[in-house]
Formats: structure tokens, C-alpha cells, sequence
């Protein structure tokens, strides 16, 4: 999740219409996270992992793909999911940490599951899932169904994405990950795709947050950002301990970089900093963003319905959705996006 900037930002509550008309970069690994975690078979005699097709395949990424993307386009927002590519090697670390509680988490749940403790199944099931490249193919092969485009990243979504904001091709990044901001994205927009939902009896509404006002706010420039989103510590680095947010602004304005502070604080200077930092400031990026499409009724309900058990009405509300924005074909009639 990368570098906790929650402190310092001053997020505005936004509704969908307020994106309506504007393509937006959707970070797609974080957002199938959200779906796999809370679309779980739970209750008695239920492992508290993926809810499964009845071949035991999971779907739970394909039903929130599914509803939230259609929502999206329903309210006028064109999305483009994003998904990483390759890690860089200087967040092996984390990812092995990852893999490591992962792991742990395994081992707890199935002795919860020889014991038929279904309650402590429930709670680890959401730390044992985990989102397959067998997933990632079958998300984006419904994504193409759905006419909603995706693209893969060189490296990280959520950078690569961030760039693209900073040159105009989209107009947001819609994404958990507060390094978006360390990516330089002019607009960061959180909890896209669960607005609406409810967590805890309360309804979570999306939240817009605007770089250059969280810069101004802190008298900081964006490299200073950065400098302080490391020594917080993010997926490229641990971080200086002791150190977190409002700390290290405090230090950050007073001593101006990494290394200052590190020089009045007796700390030593992070590894590879510089490396660090360019992978912030100029994050690579590379090929061109697809362009949108239609919904193919026949081929989705095939994928869906036939080969995994979807229900028509599931399936029927996100066509409806689809058609109402004039993402679905009618025979003999032609869209916008045949132009």
C-alpha cells in the first residue's frame, strides 16, 4: 500500500457526476483486493475465501469487476484499468514480507478449517486470498466483453498511471495507494469504486484529493514530498524509524532533504536513494492508452452466465447500465464509439 500520507492530506468528498464526462486511471490490483477481500464465502460451514462457480473457480473478482465497472460507466466516468507489470527489484522486500504473512496467515487458517472453527476461517480468509494471473486474464478477457479498456503497466499501476494524469490523458487516478501522490499525480481520487457501499454502517463516499493544494497547504515541493514519503517509508524502501508523517514534514521543511535530515539526526542515508527517488519523479511508462468500446451481449453472456454460473439478473443490471450509456451495439445501430 505503499507510503501513509493520510495525516497530511485534506480530502473533499465528491459524488460519481462529479467525474461525469472525464477518463479516469483506475488502479486494478488494489481495487480486485477490495472485491476478493469482502465477496467471500462466509457463515457456517463456509472457508471465508472466494466465492467459487461451480466448477470451484473464484469469481468473486469477476462479480465486482463486473458491477462497479458498469456503475462507473453508468455515471459517466470512462475508466481505464491499469495493472502492474513488473516489480523493480528494490520491492522484492516488501513483496517477500507480503508472501511471508501470507503464509503465516495459511497456516492459521487451515487448522481453523480441520477444527471447523468457521468464525476464525471468516477472519483469515481475507489474509489468504490472493489475486492469481489465472484472475488477472479472466478480468481483463470480461474487461474486453464490457468494452472498458486496460493496459498494463511496465512496472507499478499506480506510477505509470500517475504519469499519465501529469500529461493530460486522464484526468484522475482512482486508487487506495497514497504513493500517487508521491508519483506526482495532479488528482488522486479515493474509494472510486466502493462508493455507495457500506463499511461498519457507514456509507463510504469518494474523495478527491489535489496535489498542488496538499503542496501549498505544507509550503513543501513535490521533490520534498517524496524525500518525506521515504524516510516515512514506502514499497521501495522501509523507511527511517521513529520517523512518520508529521515528524517527518516537520523535518522536511526544516532541514530541506533526505539528507539533512539524516546529517542533523545522526541517521544514515537511505541505499539507492537517488534510485528511489527517479522512480517517483520520472516513472517509466509506455505504450498508448486503448481506446474505449462496446459490450459484446452475446460473448458476456456466454463468458458469464454459461461457462460461470452469473445469474441473468446480475448480469442483465450491468447491461442495462452499459446500454443506458450507450456502451452496447443494438443490431443495425451504430455508437459514438464507432466514429
Amino acid at each position: 500500500m505503499g507510503c501513509n500520507l493520510r495525516d497530511l492530506a485534506s480530502p473533499v468528498s465528491i459524488q460519481m457526476s462529479d467525474l461525469a464526462g472525464q477518463r479516469v486511471a483506475v488502479d486494478a490490483f488494489l481495487t480486485a483486493y477490495q472485491f476478493i477481500t469482502s465477496l467471500r464465502a462466509r457463515g457456517e460451514g463456509k472457508d471465508g475465501t472466494y466465492l467459487r462457480d461451480s466448477n470451484g473457480r473464484p469469481v468473486s473478482h469477476l462479480m465486482g469487476f463486473l458491477d462497479r465497472s458498469a456503475k462507473l460507466i453508468e455515471a459517466g466516468i470512462d475508466p481505464v484499468f491499469v495493472f502492474d507489470g513488473r516489480p523493480h527489484e528494490l520491492k522484492f522486500e516488501t513483496l517477500a514480507g507480503r508472501k511471508e504473512r501470507r503464509v503465516n496467515a495459511m497456516q492459521k487458517w487451515e487448522a481453523a478449517i480441520e477444527a471447523e472453527d468457521w468464525k476464525a476461517a471468516d477472519k483469515l480468509g481475507a489474509q489468504v486470498v490472493s489475486y492469481t494471473p489465472e484472475m488477472v486474464q479472466e478480468t481483463q478477457q470480461m474487461l474486453d466483453l464490457l468494452g472498458i479498456s486496460w493496459i498494463e503497466a511496465p512496472m507499478e499501476a499506480e506510477g505509470a498511471a500517475s504519469v499519465w494524469c501529469r500529461q493530460g490523458l486522464v484526468a484522475g487516478v482512482a486508487s487506495q495507494d497514497w504513493d500517487v501522490l508521491l508519483y506526482g499525480s495532479p488528482v488522486m481520487v479515493r474509494n472510486l469504486t466502493s462508493h455507495g457501499s457500506k463499511k461498519f454502517g457507514r456509507v463510504i463516499t469518494a474523495e478527491r484529493i489535489i496535489l498542488a493544494d496538499l503542496l501549498k497547504e505544507h509550503d513543501i515541493t513535490h521533490e520534498q514530498l517524496v524525500d518525506l514519503g521515504i524516510m516515512v517509508g514506502t514499497d521501495f524502501h522501509p523507511g527511517i524509524r521513529g520517523i512518520g508523517p508529521k515528524t517527518g514534514l516537520k523535518l522536511i521543511k526544516e532541514h530541506g532533504t533526505i539528507e539533512a535530515v539524516c546529517e542533523a539526526k545522526e541517521k544514515d542515508v537511505p541505499e539507492r536513494l537517488d534510485e528511489i527517488r527517479e522512480l517517483f519523479l520520472n516513472h517509466p511508462v509506455s505504450g498508448e492508452l486503448p481506446a474505449s468500446g462496446v459490450t459484446d451481449e452475446d460473448g458476456l453472456r456466454q463468458f458469464l452466465i454459461d461457462e460461470r454460473d452469473f445469474s441473468e439478473r446480475r448480469v442483465d443490471r450491468a447491461l442495462e447500465r452499459m446500454k443506458g450509456a450507450g456502451r452496447m451495439r443494438t443490431k443495425g445501430q451504430s455508437t459514438l464509439f464507432d466514429f
